[in-house]
């Protein structure tokens, strides 16, 4: 059996070293630092039966719910204003836009239905949410997770078909063509952690306040390449293919940029400025992504037996990994928040409704 990345609170497996380790409190020194393991307790401190959970310093604990209510907070409104932005306005009706409208709803419904417990679970290490709601939680969890590997695939996908064979894309990739694409990526999705779930087993007895999911090892295997080698090789050969093209046609770039109200630039087969910095735009969302998730999924793979130590370093993985989920709306605003700020807002003003439809033609057509 293999644990995944949704778990709450020390296994019994853990319970003999976590005992011998953290059975008072330990203290770590240097020149000008001093570093207080956490205590081992338990998640009902009255109740022996309940789970063991690391107990930290005040402090921390305070860090760790402002950082709570930052990164949910972000999640689900900055996600919130690129659903409104890009389903509000017709200009931003694009085939890749469609792609960053499906993957903003599955990253606002991580906000709302699996972020805020599972912050908790790494904070508290207990779950205190009930059995039900823990299957509920843990279906949720490799579902969206599985949604937004597949996103973010797809999307890798559509920009380098988009920069390397413009013609093409501009004539046979239709919104219709994305949509059927959005409609067979979530039944994937549904599908395959269906079955993941199905032949995995979800642990909410041994202690109480439990609740973790664990896959037999050919699980892990399937799961291992079609939700990490094979997406994940697909998202570097396609921006590595991009940016050779990028560099190759730089030249060739900036003379579109002085011609974008040419017919003849817009139907070259040269890639577009616009798609090139759409490119690379979605290549930092992607970037972000990798870095985020691959230190967790590392981990996993490699790491069996537990100390006190590597159960802190894991927490702090996932905490690591859960804060693409809110990056992703911050780097859109970065680059397009002229779009996207006056996208929300009513503007009555025909001048700033006038600027919003342009800096929408020429920043964020085809991204």
């Amino acid at each position: 059996m293999h644990a995944y990345h949704h778990t709450c609170c020390t296994p019994a497996v853990w319970h003999n070293s976590l005992s011998m380790s953290v059975g008072k409190r330990g203290t770590a020194k240097g020149n000008k630092m001093e570093f207080k393991m956490p205590q081992l307790g338990y998640c009902y401190p009255n109740n022996n039966i309940s789970c063991h959970k690391l107990i930290f310093e005040a402090e921390v604990y305070v860090g760790l719910y402002i950082f709570f209510v930052l990164l949910t907070s972000v999640t689900i409104f900055g996600n919130l204003l690129v659903i409104i932005s890009i389903s509000h306005f017709l200009q931003l009706h694009t085939p890749t836009n469609f792609l960053l409208l499906s993957l903003a709803g599955v990253d606002f419904l991580v906000g709302l239905f699996v972020l805020p417990f599972s912050l908790i679970l790494q904070i508290e290490t207990c779950w205190y949410f009930g059995a039900i709601y823990c299957y509920v939680y843990q279906s949720l969890a490799n579902l969206f997770d599985v949604a937004i590997v597949t996103h973010m695939a797809l999307i890798s996908i559509d920009r380098y078909i988009a920069v390397c064979n413009p013609f093409f894309y501009s004539s046979e990739i239709t919104l219709n063509i994305t949509k059927v694409s959005i409609v067979v990526m979530w039944l994937y999705s549904f599908v395959f952690t269906f079955t993941f779930v199905y032949f995995g087993y979800v642990e909410t007895e041994g202690c109480q306040q439990r609740c973790a999911f664990y896959g037999y090892d050919f699980g892990a295997y399937v799961f291992l390449i079609f939700i990490f080698i094979i997406p994940y090789s697909v998202m570097i050969c396609s921006y590595t293919r991009i940016f050779i093209v990028a560099k190759r046609h730089s030249k060739a770039i900036k003379c579109l940029i002085e011609k974008t109200q040419s017919v003849e630039s817009s139907n070259s087969n040269t890639p577009k400025a616009s798609e090139t910095k759409a490119a690379k735009t979605l290549g930092l969302v992607v970037g972000v992504f990798m870095v985020c998730w691959l230190p967790l999924i590392f981990f996993d793979s490699s790491v069996y037996d537990y100390s006190v130590l590597l159960i802190v370093i894991r927490n702090f993985l996932v905490l690591v990994s859960e804060v693409s989920f809110g990056v992703n709306p911050i780097i859109y605003h970065l680059f397009l928040r002229s779009i996207l700020f006056l996208a929300v807002f009513d503007c009555s003003n025909d001048i700033l409704d006038g600027l919003f439809i342009l800096h929408a033609a020429g920043h964020f057509t085809n991204l």
